[in-house]
């Protein structure tokens, strides 16, 4: 797409150019595996494809040949999904997207095992002079769940510790997005700013779970499970912790209430609003020192999307 002006420009983008694309590549890499249709169906149950985008786009700044940008993107697509696959068994999530998690269809011990070979998969798919960053960045972003499982017996978890655990979980696949391209184009081109959408778009994430929208069928779904967001971390209330801690089919539509009310009360809500603000400052400033292409105006769009759109 030449131009990308709206959020529905981006949108169009990805599901028409970009998912197809990648898609098809994923596909092409599975062929060859006997376990190939229940590795590609948590791939195939959606996804926007915004990390593939984003590894384009900047592929396309710094004149990384296609077939290579090709191969990143589809990798860091096969790395996404391993982590969702692992991460549904961790969470005991039945339902992504609206279809059965891998582990709800083949059991625990298969979707371990089926996320193990798609993360084999996805590192010798990338070219080799990036496999040594992907591989750092699946060792980030481990480090960040194991922060994150940690938390939930937790309630001393300070504001750097939150952002640290954010930063590696949804931030480290962003950043492989900018960096594979980067190293393969042997370019000192700085766009780290850029990456600080990752955690900008998690707290954002936590704050709309408490607004009722478009694909929040039920608020406070994050109270029910528990979860220590940058909210409940900067309130640091027991009263929210010991709603967070009641099992999820016993927490109340009134606890969810109470909760909101607390964070509400210690200008928690407002404190998670500034930090996000100042991550999207912070790309937009490491987009807009870039030189003026139609590359940083598509990056300029896609950084609008991840950061706005209700979905």
């Amino acid at each position: 797409m030449e131009v990308m002006t709206d959020e529905d420009d981006v949108f169009a983008w990805l599901q028409d150019e970009v998912k197809p694309t990648v898609d098809a590549r994923i596909q092409e890499w599975l062929e060859e595996f006997e376990y190939a249709e229940r590795l590609w169906y948590p791939v195939a149950t959606g996804g926007k494809r915004i990390r593939p985008g984003l590894v384009f786009l900047v592929s396309e700044i710094v004149d990384v040949p296609r077939e290579d940008a090709l191969d990143i993107a589809a990798g860091v697509e096969l790395l996404h999904n391993f982590t969702l696959v692992h991460d549904d068994i961790i969470d005991g999530d039945e339902y992504r997207r609206g279809e059965p998690t891998l582990w709800a269809k083949h059991g625990e011990g298969s979707a371990i095992n089926l996320g193990d070979m798609m993360f084999a998969k996805a590192i010798l798919c990338f070219p080799p002079e990036t496999r040594d960053l992907a591989l750092d960045t699946v060792i980030t972003v481990t480090n960040g769940e194991q922060m994150d499982i940690d938390f939930a017996d937790r309630r001393d978890i300070t504001v750097e510790e939150y952002m640290t655990m954010v930063r590696r979980k949804t931030g480290a696949l962003l950043e492989l997005c900018v960096d594979a391209p980067l190293a393969l184009a042997e370019t000192d081109l700085d766009l780290d700013g850029f990456t600080s959408l990752g955690p900008a778009f998690q707290i954002r994430d936590d704050l709309l779970d408490f607004q009722e929208g478009k694909g929040r069928e039920k608020i406070g779904n994050d109270v029910r499970a528990g979860k220590r967001t940058l909210m409940v971390v900067h309130a640091d209330d027991d009263r929210v912790y010991d709603i967070l801690d009641k099992p999820f089919e016993e927490t109340t539509d009134e606890d969810v209430q109470e909760v909101m009310e607390i964070l509400e009360a210690e200008g928690s809500m407002d404190f998670a609003e500034q930090q996000m603000n100042d991550l999207i400052d912070e790309a937009r400033a490491a987009i807009a020192a870039l030189p003026d292409s139609p590359g940083r105006e598509k990056l300029e769009a896609l950084g609008r999307f991840i950061t706005e759109r209700d979905v």
